[in-house]
Parts: structure tokens; C-alpha cells; sequence
């Protein structure tokens, strides 16, 4: 393994054991997140900051708000490595205030989405930026409302920074849809293949050429004996196919810093599913292969990943919700 990824990977596995173990009642992959988090910024956990971060963001929000719910641990861990936490999350609630607009229903997206328009400091721009998001998302969801849900808005969020209009955006995302399901014959969620055209589009390039090699990694997985999520991780191999690389050796790396990572406390079955450490794993294999600097586009791409772990944990919590409402039901029969 590259040197450079195995000390990044080992950050990463550093700080999970920090936070795993000063936030035991949590799911395991919010303690994943709030890992990226740091480890994307090149820090260590520093769990009294985090921890004082959660006083600062009790003081300014309800208990009932979407930042003190799924994705509060994400926020305190983003407090923690700013100078001024508490101006931080004065202009993060600043500006989710105008993307949540007269909604009624907080998102988690939505938070994340501000947290990253606060990122890239372009506070003054979240009213424009909003209006655009808006308009993404209505055409989004005519073109498919069956499918269009709370995930669409990180995408449409970073796509309404894009110089192209609205429509250019959409038709682009339409295509690459299209292209994905009906001529590759992708066997993925349809959301999610969706969400990989969104990544692919903020991306900009040869779109066709793109989902050609997305496809080809989905693949070239299986072949390998190691199945890529076809469900929320699937857009993450947007990541991988901006890479000009070979395929087959670029598989094997991700492979391997999978398998690296399960071997590790708290990154075993009990914790993750394969599927879901294949992803971690090419994250930082593309981080490292790309050397990018595209803030966009690193943005989208580490929004990809958050939402979608987020967006299943949410599914783990329905889930359970339901298998207890079942046995309560069978308990009263």
C-alpha cells in the first residue's frame, strides 16, 4: 500500500477509535463521518473540543432541531476544527435558514448543505445559491418524482455554483440517467444512479465517457470477488472514474485498503458492511490518485459519501422502528 494512503487511512482509523470511544451510544457510521471529517482536514479528534462544540450548539438550537438529531455529530466535529465554533455555527444556521426557506420539514441534507456553502465562503451567496437549489430540484423532480427525495438537495446545492443554467444542468443529469439505466443497463438502485449523474455532472467532462468507466468499475468489483453497493454508496464511484488509471489495478488498490480497513477495531462486520467500507476505501484511494484541487468537486464528492452513510443510518433507524412496532403489534395480538 502507498505510503501516503496507508498514514491517511491510518488517521482516519485513529480518529474513529477517539470518537468511538468518547460517543459509545452512537451509530457506528456517524463515528465514520465525523472521522472523514477530520481526517479530510488532516486532524486528530480532539474530543474535548467536540464536546464543548455540543454546549455551544445546544445554546443555539432546540432539542427538536435537525442539527441535534442524525447529523448533530457531523456538526461538532466541524465546530471542533474551526477557530470560532460559535461564529461558525451562527453563519451555518444563517444560511440553512434561507435554504430551508418557508419548508415546514427540517432535512439533514439541508444542514450539511449549508455547513458546506459556509465552507467555501460564500455565506453572501446562499440566497441566490437557494433560488437555484429550488429550481434544480422542482425540475428535478418532474423529470423523475418518484425518485427525487432529501439527497437531491446536497447535489443541487453544489450544481447551482455550476456557470450552466438550470435546465443545461438537469438535461445533463437526465442523460447521464438514461445513459446509466437503459443503454448500460446498470444494475443499481435507480436513486441511486440518479445521484451518480448528479456527481458526475458537478464534475464536469465527458459525461458518456464517465458513465462508461462508472459502469466499468461496478463491474470490473464484481469480478474482482468484492460487490460495489448497487444501493446509497453506489455514487460514490464517481470518485474512481475521474481517474486515468488502469482499471483493474485501480480495483485492487481499493480492494486492498478495504480489506486493510476490516482488519482494524471497529471496522469490522460488526460495524460495516463490506459495502459500505469498499466506499471509504475509494474515497481515499481517489483523494489520493487525483491530487485535486477542485473545491467543488471534493466537496461534492465528500457530500456524496456523508449524505449517503447518513441516508443509511436513517434507514437502519426505520428499519428498527419497524421491526419493534411489529413486535409490539405481535405482543398485543
Amino acid at each position: 500500500m502507498d505510503s501516503n494512503l496507508k498514514s491517511k487511512i491510518g488517521l482516519f482509523i485513529q480518529n474513529r477509535q477517539a470518537v468511538g470511544d468518547a460517543f459509545i451510544f452512537e451509530y457506528g457510521l456517524n463515528c465514520m463521518v465525523s472521522s472523514l471529517i477530520l481526517t479530510n482536514a488532516n486532524r486528530r479528534a480532539d474530543i474535548e473540543k467536540i464536546k464543548e462544540a455540543r454546549k455551544i450548539l445546544a445554546s443555539k438550537t432546540s432539542i427538536l432541531s435537525s442539527f441535534r438529531v442524525t447529523v448533530e455529530l457531523a456538526v461538532l466535529t466541524k465546530m471542533s476544527i474551526q477557530t470560532d465554533p460559535g461564529k461558525y455555527i451562527d453563519d451555518v444556521l444563517a444560511v440553512y435558514k434561507t435554504l430551508r426557506g418557508k419548508r415546514i420539514i427540517e432535512y439533514n441534507c439541508m444542514v450539511l448543505s449549508a455547513m458546506t456553502i459556509v465552507d467555501l465562503g460564500l455565506m453572501n451567496e446562499a440566497a441566490n445559491i437557494a433560488k437555484r437549489m429550488e429550481s434544480i430540484v422542482d425540475k428535478l423532480s418532474k423529470k423523475h418524482p418518484l425518485l427525487s427525495d432529501e439527497s437531491d438537495i446536497a447535489f443541487a446545492v453544489l450544481l447551482a455554483l455550476s456557470e450552466k443554467d438550470d435546465d443545461a444542468l438537469v438535461d445533463e443529469i437526465e442523460e447521464c440517467y438514461v445513459y446509466l439505466k437503459k443503454e448500460l443497463k446498470v444494475k443499481a438502485d435507480a436513486n441511486a444512479i440518479q445521484g451518480l449523474s448528479e456527481l458526475l455532472v458537478i464534475s464536469g467532462g465527458n459525461l458518456r465517457e464517465k458513465c462508461d468507466k462508472s459502469a466499468e468499475l461496478f463491474t470490473t468489483f464484481k469480478e474482482h470477488g468484492a460487490r460495489y453497493g448497487n444501493y446509497y454508496e453506489f455514487s460514490s464511484l464517481g470518485a474512481l472514474a475521474e481517474l486515468d488509471i488502469d482499471m483493474d489495478e485501480l480495483v485492487d488498490m481499493v480492494i486492498e485498503t478495504e480489506e486493510y480497513l476490516g482488519r482494524e477495531k471497529g471496522f469490522g462486520n460488526w460495524t460495516l458492511q463490506k459495502r459500505e467500507r469498499l466506499m471509504f476505501a475509494a474515497i481515499f484511494v481517489a483523494d489520493m490518485l487525483s491530487g485535486s484541487d477542485d473545491q467543488i468537486y471534493n466537496k461534492a464528492v465528500n457530500s456524496a459519501v456523508i449524505s449517503n452513510a447518513l441516508a443509511s443510518i436513517v434507514a437502519e433507524e426505520v428499519a428498527t422502528m419497524t421491526c419493534v412496532s411489529m413486535a409490539m403489534n405481535s405482543a398485543f395480538d
